[in-house]
């Protein structure tokens, strides 16, 4: 089931079973909002990676047919609107009375009329290449699973792909000192946003000056390898003599080849 927080408008995925009959109190791990889930209010679940699937390659065949009637219509202007061609006689006779040109108004209308009946086929292509799109915008994740070059498009226009399954927030640092020894502490929210068990990689901390290049970088265990749909917990990470000069602090899950202390 799906959840929205009434506050921030996240989503969250929970299992069904822990609602009970009467529902329960939860709390968004963004906002910290908490709020009463009633079973009867969760909205419905949405379509299956092989429903997504089947949907974008109908809404395809149905742009690719649009596109083909928009060219065969397209050609049969174009022939249209070509003039018919003229042949000389081989021999004209001296007395014979002149040939009345055929005017081209026919033609040009009909050529017109082919004009207006195809003008609404861009529009309709247009509309059906938008709701394609915003079928894959919606469920971008299945999306950039089948299509991995997809992933810098969603994130160049602000919507990025969490193919992790995992959220990081209520991020928070500061500076602890200890007699002499200074610290660095950062905390913050790991949330399973999925229906399914997820696994959660190294946690990656880096230290950024002002002018935003990393100073200094290091990884930490997350306080559990695996985490339930809906479960949150919170980490914690500590760096001794941090650099003088940081100013700011980034935290994201590390990948495989960057997992380590630097």
């Amino acid at each position: 089931m799906q959840i929205v927080c009434p506050s921030c408008a996240s989503r969250y995925e929970i299992d069904a079973m822990k609602l009970g009959p009467e529902g329960r109190k939860v709390r968004c791990a963004g906002c910290r909002t908490s709020w009463h889930v009633d079973p009867a209010s969760v909205l419905p679940e949405p379509p299956s990676e092989d429903e997504t699937r089947a949907l974008l390659a109908e809404e395809l065949e149905r742009a690719a047919a649009i596109d083909a009637e928009i060219t065969a219509l397209a050609a049969e202007a174009s022939e249209v609107d070509e003039p018919p061609a003229e042949v000389a006689p081989a021999e004209a006779p001296p007395a014979a009375a002149p040939r009345r040109r055929r005017s081209p108004a026919k033609p040009r209308r009909s050529a017109g009329l082919i004009r207006r009946r195809g003008a609404g086929l861009p529009a309709a292509a247009a509309l059906a290449g938008l709701a394609l799109l915003s079928l894959i915008a919606w469920q971008r994740d299945a999306a950039v699973r089948a299509a991995p070059q997809l992933a810098g498009l969603f994130d160049a226009i602000g919507m990025p792909v969490n193919l992790r399954g995992l959220s990081l927030s209520a991020v928070e640092s500061g500076l602890v000192e200890d007699g002499q020894n200074r610290f660095l502490v950062v905390e913050g929210d790991v949330t399973n946003i999925t229906r399914a068990r997820a696994a959660v990689p190294l946690i990656e901390v880096a230290v950024k000056d002002a002018g935003g290049t990393t100073l200094y970088s290091w990884t930490t265990e997350p306080p559990r390898a695996s985490l339930e749909p809906a479960e949150l917990v919170r980490f914690r990470a500590r760096l001794a003599s941090p650099p003088e000069q940081g100013q700011s602090v980034r935290v994201r899950f590390a990948s495989a080849d960057r997992a380590g202390t630097r």
